[in-house]
């Protein structure tokens, strides 16, 4: 059993139920990618600030954002052992509290010896859970971010995931619930089909002239193989001319295309450097979209020029930040 607080105090949530996909992440690490430290951090950001900025953690697009619990497929339960307010969005998870069905993207108090389970997605691959005040974490390269493989971040500091046995040390909640919400129509939509778009790389050229085309022209399927590392896609191989390449910087949203022709795109915690050669990247928003997609769901993609993928970027920070400035106000009112 992992005790991350003092257990005469019983301060926090007790983890029930766990498995490796519950981890602790935030925005991620930025700068260590010379020393071989990928960025990690939470693959639904956008999910993560809002369910921050619901139990009143301020947060900014251009900032960081406090620890929240990143739940993969869902399969999770607590025990508070304090009054603690939480939040969860993201993907369409049943949420319980003692039994209960109760609602997502909303502030729920949770008070001491109350049961929150988190049951299989429905739709979705990932759902985030904030508590106010956040998760106390010791920082690794500034950043809390979990990456199991290269064993850093995490609530200890040592890149394991959130088990069952764990107390999870967070601040105690003193008032009555302020019913915070997101209107419905603002909450995650999941597609079982997914259109993203795709930068072109300068190594494209060099695969196949055919390449471009039937990027685009072909449903690629999520395969069961895809984690946080990367997304392998599967369906009909596409043309690859055989290269040897030197291995380089590999960055969040890299397509690379190995010698069976399905793509791998690089998701938070991807190597540093790799060796496929690449036919592009997507942006973060497409890795917040691809990283959403269960096992058996598609995707298919589409060009975009540099210039258009910057204004689509700038354009959904924009209107997220209206979304937390929204819920920001909302807490001021009450």
């Amino acid at each position: 059993m992992s005790v991350l607080a003092n257990p005469s105090e019983q301060q926090g949530l007790w983890v029930l139920q766990s498995h490796s996909g519950v981890q602790l992440q935030d925005a991620g690490r930025f700068g260590a990618a010379g020393a071989g430290l990928t960025q990690g951090g939470a693959v639904d950001l956008t999910a993560a600030r809002i369910a921050n900025a619901l139990v009143g953690n301020h947060n900014h697009v251009g900032s960081t954002c406090p620890a929240v619990i990143e739940i993969t497929l869902g399969a999770v339960a607590f025990r508070a052992e304090q009054p603690v307010l939480v939040a969860l969005t993201g993907a369409a998870m049943p949420l319980l509290i003692n039994s209960q069905p109760v609602q997502r993207y909303r502030t729920l108090l949770l008070q001491p010896g109350d049961l929150l389970e988190i049951g299989y997605s429905r739709a979705g691959a990932r759902a985030y859970l904030a508590v106010a005040g956040g998760f106390p974490a010791p920082a690794i390269g500034g950043s809390v971010a979990t990456v199991l493989r290269e064993k850093v971040g995490g609530p200890d500091g040592q890149g394991k995931a959130i088990s069952a046995g764990t107390l999870l040390s967070c601040s105690a909640w003193q008032r009555p619930d302020p019913q915070i919400s997101l209107p419905y129509h603002q909450h995650y939509r999941h597609q079982s089909i997914r259109a993203i778009p795709l930068i072109a790389g300068a190594q494209l050229e060099d695969l196949n002239p055919q390449l471009p085309q039937l990027l685009t022209q072909r449903l690629f399927r999520v395969t069961a193989r895809s984690d946080r590392m990367g997304m392998q896609l599967g369906g009909e191989p596409l043309p690859v001319t055989a290269q040897q390449l030197y291995s380089e910087g590999i960055c969040l949203g890299a397509m690379q295309l190995p010698p069976n022709g399905l793509p791998i795109v690089m998701l938070n915690d991807h190597q540093t450097i790799g060796g496929y050669p690449k036919t592009g990247a997507l942006t973060r928003g497409g890795c917040e979209r691809l990283g959403q997609l269960m096992t058996g769901n598609f995707v298919r993609f589409y060009w975009l020029d540099v210039a258009d993928a910057v204004l689509q970027e700038r354009q959904r920070l924009y209107l997220l930040q209206q979304q937390l400035d929204a819920i920001a106000a909302d807490w001021q009112q009450g």
